[in-house]
């Protein structure tokens, strides 16, 4: 593409000129000058110092590389608005536009003798061809001048760079410099104006606005005095960040943008005003000179809205305008002689209009229209050269074609890949048809395949051109025949295919075939031109695909000449490695011209006086090696022999004889020794033979397993080695590789083959035997016959363990185990624990007890057959949160035949961590045997309320996981943290927990009294109880056993800390049975109130219905009368004598009774008023009417507040009876014999 102008091929964007921020001081005024002007390519920007953030607002404005391909203008469906995308440039500060119009000469000034009386009748643009100094005057159409004009000098929008004065505070000063830079920005604007460029301007300042008060005042002056807003026409940039400075530069460009689109419509309508009038310009004519045609002129202004319209980045209107000049410049052709210079003028923008087109389809995502568009382009240009030069056999024609292909392919260089497939093979222009009505020629492929096509072209170029005798009349683009028959086609030709393989490289192995055949082509024809050392790379990279395909026609071929350019470049041992490949059995047409190994180097030139060693990989090469190794067996026990066999086929030519092998070193993982078979041509060959091994040591000091055998080898023959060796180590032992080696005199050769290159032939692929002369074979069963897995020996040993029931938080365990051997053989042994959780993320610490210091390590030491015990205790601190452990026990040792193959047992023990009791808690009420303190005395509290005791029994019952193993030895209970009382322990009712049998819960009761000691009337108060319980195991089933161990480990246990809530100042409701028999139950009922306040209280028995109705109304009336118990003694001795033997005539039948039916002493309903801190008793004598026994259902008291509303709930105030909570009903137990409560 370089012989095409770049202002034909780059992608037209609105010019952005940027004055004031670098040093040039040019300024020119005409086209010939160039502008003085910074690429963006510019690594380092000459800015100018004097300028604040010049440098920063040079690379803002320079953000971007203007090329061929243009990224912005890509169509993408989600984006919402238009890039704003500028042609940037910097240029002096004392710019001016070029001249807008050049005079032309009249005839009669022309042939005046006085050539320096010059008169101008009218004026063109100085690159009209109406222009005499116009390149093209009289008959061009367009020069890339023209386009230079728009791309470079031309812009659509300038920016002028000043700094606002801030050097002195001087109001004056400051005016003065204000109104300069007015005048200086007035002149500018005019200027740029009047040719209808947008004039901005950008005030950079060194003081922000803070620093120097009046710069927004200045800035409007500036604005009014400029006439530019400040939106578009006048920026202000204080002193700011880079990045601030990137935004603004930003935003800067988008709010221009639709202006520099405006300017270039209006140069659009301009032209096509002008098409519009389809009349030659007026103007003086010379006589005798031919100008330009009516044809030619509305060229010229179709192919400018082409280009305005691109300038807009109106790509759909640009493809049709260019379009309809293509069209128009095809017609144009007809108007020319070919001789004529114009003639290739016409065909260069032919080219460069085509390749635009091409270009555009792909920025709208249209690759087919973009194919067709290149393909109408071929068809048409070859038709033009057919019709007007009579053949496109020509070398001239085939370099056309051929740059066409590679200006092709340098835009597809830029273009996204997902325009193109690059999985379909190229088909040219005369391919085949993909599917209906579409042929392959209109897939657009990617650029790899147009370099190489031309490639292909270049060399028909080649050939043409060396065969031609008379001398072409197209040389468009090229040169004359003497020169084309002595230009370097070759270094082309490489050169295109040299881009090509670099495109196929994708690295995802889609083209490797492709890149193989182009690394060929290149290495052939650097052969060809005697350059080795370039065509050997080539030849390497083509040779690895054709030996993985196994294409031994081709591979042949590339490895004759590859030896050629090895012996060429002197190199050994390239040369070496492609004749050993050559040796294989499958090169065939060539195979008598091969030499034996040890003649290998007779006809190299210059041989080192080194020895040379050449290492292969097996991979590397076509090898006439095949290998196949196998074990016998997939598993094998630790210190065992096993069985290998190496399986070895030589495929070389039969036409060098016999092959010898110097040495076959076997290696292995897992530390395996490894094998050395040395050639001992002595030995008998045999087809299975088995080798023994003496030890060796080598010169790099690894010790071997050293054999000899023959190793010389027939072509096509089969030779089995088999081997046994112990192996000592756990774990895996694989094939590691097998290295070959042929020594010779002057070099030698170590073929390296690993375990993935054994040979799959099912010839090789078993296990042989030998035997009586008879060869046998059997199938190997394993998947992987090149690896072994070594497994422990099986440990003839018992461990068993003595713990009972899981393990508690906090205790100290010790775990017996047993380990009994079962070996007919003594042993040392070793044993080893490991405790964690079960997500084996905390070990936990545990020590052995037969060991004096404590470690997880114990040395057991000799077991013989004859005490094949040893008992041993494992020693456990268990952790102090509930988890599930795992306890492993690993048991090594070493038999006394065998002392160096360990031998392991691992015992694993579940052991779960639990708390080992649960407690539960009963706080109630009780009677205190003190009264109250009367509130009329005065006390030393602050309070008005007296100190008051009230008294609470705390009933603790504890529940153990396992009863009849765990036993409780102590405990200690204290109260603390008690907030506005004095909380003191009374007594507690045992002198321990107790319970009654080994399989019952503990139970122990507190005694406790609460004083309020506080200021502040709280109505609740709250203490806290903290108990820790000291336990051990057990080992009898009997807690009361005298077989207790002495030395049983004592543990502690801190229950969960208990929170009590004490209610001072409620009214409370206590029930107390003061004794029970048969005959009479006798129930007190005590009202407290330890509040402030009178209370009084509605009291009722509660009575239902059932009671009521029993029994007659007597004994109703009789509860109710106070003075009548003599009188009525004896009718109610009478009565309780018939209901005893009224129940004892149910008892006989069989009937059983539910509950008893009581009459009642005292006051059904009365009301009871209670003085503040004090309480009253209210007593109720029960009558049980039958005789019964057992728990039994009472009358319940009801007390109701009358003030508050509010009903009291009864609270029991001892064990000697019960109350249901469900229900609330209380049941007293009523036995044979008189309870007193004193009892």
């Amino acid at each position: 593409m370089d012989v095409y102008p770049s202002e034909y091929m780059c992608h037209n964007l609105p010019l952005m000129l940027v004055s004031g921020l670098t040093k040039a001081q040019q300024s020119p005024t005409s086209l010939s000058l160039e502008i003085p002007r910074v690429e963006p390519s510019a690594d380092i920007i000459a800015s100018d110092e004097d300028i604040p953030q010049a440098s920063e607002l040079l690379r803002a404005f320079l953000d971007r590389r203007f090329e061929l391909w243009e990224e912005s203008a890509i169509r993408v469906e989600n984006r919402k608005s238009q890039q704003a995308v500028f042609r940037t440039l910097v240029t002096s500060k004392n710019y001016r536009l070029p001249e807008k119009k050049s005079g032309i000469m009249s005839p009669r000034s022309a042939s005046s003798s006085n050539s320096s009386a010059l008169k101008y009748s009218n004026l063109h643009s100085p690159l009209s061809p109406l222009s005499h100094e116009s390149p093209l005057y009289p008959d061009g159409l367009i020069t890339p001048l023209w386009l230079k004009k728009y791309q470079y000098y031309v812009p659509a929008v300038f920016v002028a760079c000043r700094e606002i004065f801030t050097g002195t505070e001087d109001v004056h000063a400051k005016a003065d410099h204000d109104n300069e830079l007015i005048k200086e920005l007035n002149e500018l604007k005019k200027h740029f104006t009047d040719r209808g460029v947008k004039f901005t301007v950008f005030i950079v300042s060194r003081k922000s606005v803070l620093q120097s008060i009046d710069l927004n005042d200045r800035i409007s002056y500036l604005r009014k005095g400029t006439g530019l807003d400040a939106r578009t026409g006048l920026f202000f940039v204080p002193p700011c960040s880079t990045t601030e400075i990137i935004t603004i530069v930003k935003e800067f460009k988008q709010a221009l943008y639709p202006v520099a689109l405006d300017f270039y419509s209006n140069l659009l309508k301009h032209s096509r005003r002008k098409r519009g009038r389809n009349a030659v310009p007026s103007g003086s004519v010379s006589p005798g000179v031919t100008y330009l045609s009516l044809t030619g002129w509305n060229l010229r202004y179709e192919f400018k809205q082409a280009v305005f319209a691109e300038f807009r980045q109106e790509i759909e209107v640009a493809i049709k305008l260019y379009g309809i000049a293509y069209e128009s410049l095809l017609d144009y052709f007809e108007s020319i002689d070919v001789d004529n210079v114009r003639w290739n003028e016409a065909r260069l923008l032919l080219d460069s209009i085509a390749v635009k087109i091409l270009k555009f389809n792909l920025y709208l995502n249209q690759p087919v229209m973009a194919q067709k568009v290149f393909n109408v382009h071929i068809e048409s240009v070859t038709a033009l050269v057919e019709k007007h030069f009579r053949t496109t056999y020509s070398y001239s024609f085939l370099a056309w074609k051929a740059r066409q292909h590679q200006m092709l392919a340098q835009v597809l260089d830029h273009a996204p890949e997902q325009l193109y497939p690059r999985s379909v093979p190229f088909a040219g222009v005369a391919g085949d048809i993909i599917g209906p009505d579409f042929p392959s020629s209109n897939v657009l492929h990617n650029s790899g395949f147009q370099y190489l096509y031309a490639a292909r072209l270049t060399m028909e170029r080649q050939a043409i051109a060396m065969e031609t005798i008379e001398e072409p009349k197209d040389l468009y683009l090229v040169s004359y025949l003497s020169t084309e028959k002595n230009f370097d086609h070759t270094s082309l030709i490489v050169n295109l295919l040299e881009s090509a393989y670099s495109r196929f490289d994708k690295g995802d192995g889609t083209q490797n075939r492709m890149q193989s055949y182009i690394a060929y082509q290149i290495a052939h024809l650097l052969f060809k031109q005697a350059k080795y050392s370039e065509s050997l790379n080539y030849y390497r990279l083509s040779e690895s695909l054709y030996r993985k395909e196994r294409w031994f026609g081709i591979l042949e071929t590339i490895l004759l000449e590859s030896a050629v350019a090895s012996k060429m470049t002197n190199d050994v041992s390239h040369y070496i490695q492609n004749q050993f490949e050559r040796i294989s059995s499958v090169f065939t047409n060539y195979s008598e011209q091969l030499a034996s190994l040890p003649e290998m180097l007779n006809g190299f030139d210059k041989v080192p006086s080194s020895r040379t060693i050449v290492k292969i990989n097996y991979e590397n090469i076509i090898s006439f090696i095949d290998m196949y190794f196998a074990f016998m067996t997939s598993e094998v026990h630790v210190a065992s022999v096993t069985t290998g066999q190496l399986t070895l086929r030589s495929c070389h030519t039969s036409t060098i004889g016999q092959i010898a092998i110097s040495s076959i070193l076997i290696e292995f993982t897992n530390d395996v020794r490894a094998i050395l078979i040395e050639n001992d041509e002595k030995i008998e060959k045999n087809r299975v033979e088995k080798i023994e091994f003496n030890e060796k040591t080598l010169e790099d000091g690894k010790e071997v397993s050293l054999s000899k055998a023959n190793l010389n080898f027939d072509s096509g023959e089969i030779r089995t080695f088999e081997f046994c060796q112990l192996l000592k180590k756990l774990g895996v032992v694989r094939l590691k590789s097998v290295v070959i080696t042929f020594s010779e005199p002057k070099y030698s050769i170590e073929l390296l083959l690993i375990a993935e290159d054994m040979s799959r032939d099912e010839t090789m692929c078993k296990w042989w035997i030998q035997t009586g002369g008879k060869l046998l074979s059997r199938r190997i069963p394993t998947q992987l016959p090149h690896s072994i897995k070594i497994i422990p020996k099986p440990a003839h040993v018992d461990i068993v363990h003595y713990l009972k029931g899981p393990a508690y938080i906090g205790e100290r365990l010790s775990i017996p185990i047993s380990i009994t051997s079962k070996e007919i053989e003594p042993l040392r042994a070793t044993a080893t624990v490991v405790i964690q959780n079960v997500e084996g993320q905390i070990n936990i610490p545990a020590w052995w007890g037969n060991s004096i210091e404590k470690t997880d390590s114990l040395d057991i030491g000799e077991i013989l057959p004859s005490s094949p015990k040893f008992d041993a205790d494992i020693l456990v601190q268990m952790p102090s949160e509930m988890c599930d452990l795992v306890v492993e026990v690993v048991f090594t040792y070493y038999l006394a035949s065998n002392p160096e193959v360990p031998i392991t047992k691992t015992y694993i023990i579940d052991l779960p961590v639990t708390f080992p009791f649960h407690i539960s808690y009963d706080l109630s009420p009780r009677i205190h045997p003190k009264k109250w303190p009367s509130p009329f005395f005065i006390y030393e509290l602050q309070s008005h309320s007296p100190p008051i005791t009230k008294r609470w029994c705390l009933s603790a019952t504890v529940d153990a996981v396992d009863l009849t193993h765990l036993e409780i030895v102590d405990y200690d209970f204290e109260i603390n943290n008690a907030i506005g009382i004095d909380c003191e322990l009374i007594k507690t009712v045992n002198e321990g927990f107790e319970r009654k049998t080994i399989s019952d819960v503990y139970n122990q009761k507190f005694i406790l009294d609460v004083t309020n000691n506080d200021s502040i009337e709280r109505r609740n108060t709250t203490a806290a109880a903290k108990m820790s319980l000291k336990w051990r195991r057990v080992r009898s089933d009997d807690i009361s056993s005298e077989r207790k161990p002495d030395d049983a480990e004592v543990n502690t246990f801190d229950l969960p800390i208990l929170k009590l809530t004490f209610p001072l100042l409620e009214p409370r409701v206590l029930l107390d049975v003061i004794s029970t028999s048969p005959e009479v139950v006798r129930l007190a009922y005590f009202i407290e109130n330890a509040t402030s306040h009178i209370l009084t209280f509605s009291v009722t028995l509660d009575l239902n219905n059932e009671m009521v109705l029993s029994y007659p109304m007597r004994y109703q009336i009789q509860q109710q009368s106070y003075q009548k118990e003599v009188t009525q003694e004896t009718q109610y001795t009478k009565d309780q004598e018939q209901a005893l033997a009224a129940k004892e005539k149910m008892i006989q039948q069989g009937r059983q009774v539910k509950h008893a039916n009581f009459a009642f002493e005292g006051a059904k309903q009365i009301g009871v008023r209670v003085l503040p801190y004090t309480s009253r008793k209210i007593e109720f004598k029960l009558i049980p009417l039958g005789v019964t026994s057992g728990w039994q259902t009472v009358p319940l008291l009801r007390v109701y507040d009358t003030h508050f509303k509010k009903s009291l709930s009864v609270f029991p105030a001892s064990d000697k009876f019960r109350i249901d909570l469900k229900s609330g009903l209380v049941f007293v137990n009523i036995s044979d014999r008189n309870i007193d409560s004193s009892t």
